[in-house]
């Protein structure tokens, strides 16, 4: 079902390469250069945080505001549609007294 696994025994010592701990001049060179295109990156952007970043950080007040003026015009509008709603009648056509008749100028 799995294939062929060869029994491991555990004081088998499997040698592997030694690995190098030193820096090379090469890996060291690519490093500074990765950094120093996240630091140019990052000088790019910084005038969008200087300018975007009060108004992110004000937003929460901001949102209560916007909130506080919606319940206020919302207020405001059903005080107004109940105070029209009582005090205008509502308008009547006006009864005609007589029946107009179309001149004929001949």
């Amino acid at each position: 079902m799995y294939g062929y696994r060869p029994y491991y025994f555990p004081y088998q010592v499997v040698n592997t390469a030694p690995r190098s701990t030193a820096i090379s001049l090469a890996s060291l060179q690519k490093w500074a250069g990765t950094a120093q295109q996240f630091i140019k990156t990052a000088n790019q952007y910084m005038p969008y945080v200087q300018q975007y970043g009060p108004m992110v950080k004000n937003f929460p007040a901001m949102w209560r505001l916007y909130k506080a003026f919606n319940e206020l015009e919302d207020a405001n509008t059903k005080k107004e549609d109940t105070k029209d709603s009582s005090n205008i009648p509502p308008k009547k056509e006006p009864v005609r007294i007589t029946e107009s008749i179309p001149k004929l100028y001949i």
